[in-house]
């Protein structure tokens, strides 16, 4: 499905990311659209039995090690990226308002210091249990390793800014941008839904015997992965109708043809859409002669 879907969204991937200036976010975005598939693949491979096992075994031990210790990590810091891509979109759609980023920002901070402390100590007790079955040809744990401190403070996470963005979507019905806004709790709905089965990873960790405790993690994996790049393309893709009619986003509700190419030096989609900002309309008005003629 992830890769099925990465296929898909070639195209839409070059006209609304690629052409976007190089960013912080940008470099976030590209890390959860290439690195978590080749880890997923490796990961499907070292564990699939199609192994080699023509080196020694202590040198597959070793692999097995290294990979099982990598991918967590780096499922880990996609969980990372990933929320904090969604809270910088969360920030525009809220305004920027003090109140919400000073209290998102230490929940954000707090939550992956505690998963950065999680993931070091499960894949320091993990490391001794892994093994490469030659027989299987698969490496393997030889038992179950506590994975609940894994999943706990990106499910916590996830929860709170799902309950924030609907109370805030409650006391502010109708935002400044408001199409953004519509692509954002459509999409952003879909996204806390498949981040809200890592309960189910949580629940599997707890009670399933040792042969089930990674059923559901590649699912949940790719399809968070996948949701995650149809909001930021969705995101970006409103952003650059918004620029061809600049008060679009607030009164018009109705689809503009597709694709749409971010033009070079443009206010919303090059300079600040995948930086988290919303341009004012004085910036926009220095930046594009076209606002300038619709303000006046």
């Amino acid at each position: 499905i992830l890769l099925w879907d990465h296929f898909l969204t070639v195209h839409d991937e070059v006209e609304l990311i690629w052409r976007a200036q190089l960013s912080f976010p940008k470099l976030l975005f590209l890390f959860n659209r290439y690195v978590v598939p080749a880890c997923l693949i490796i990961f499907t491979y070292a564990t699939s039995g199609f192994s080699d096992d023509i080196f020694s075994d202590s040198v597959c031990i070793i692999s097995c090690q290294t990979w099982f210790g990598v991918g967590i990590v780096v499922g880990m810091v996609s969980i990372g990226t990933s929320n904090f891509l969604i809270l910088l979109r969360l920030w525009v759609l809220w305004d920027r308002k003090t109140r919400l980023v000073l209290v998102t920002l230490p929940l954000f901070l707090v939550t992956q210091i505690t998963a950065i402390v999680c993931t070091a100590y499960v894949v320091s007790s993990m490391m001794p249990l892994v093994v490469f079955e030659p027989y299987l040809h698969s490496c393997i744990l030889t038992q179950k390793v506590n994975f609940v401190i894994l999943w706990t403070p990106g499910i916590v996470f996830e929860f709170m800014i799902f309950i924030m963005t609907w109370w805030n979507a409650l006391d502010q019905p109708l935002p400044q941008h408001a199409k953004m806004a519509k692509v954002m709790y459509r999409d952003g709905s879909i996204y806390f839904f498949v981040s809200g089965l890592r309960l189910l990873n949580l629940v599997l960790s707890i009670v399933s015997p040792l042969s089930l405790m990674f059923l559901g993690v590649f699912f949940i994996w790719s399809a968070c992965n996948v949701t995650l790049t149809r909001l930021i393309m969705n995101l970006r893709r409103a952003a650059a109708e918004a620029e061809e009619s600049p008060f679009a986003d607030a009164y018009i509700h109705s689809p503009r043809s597709w694709p749409l190419s971010p033009r070079q030096g443009s206010c919303m989609s090059e300079t600040y859409e995948l930086q988290g900002k919303v341009p004012d309309i004085e910036t926009c008005t220095r930046l594009s002669p076209s606002v300038t003629s619709i303000t006046m």
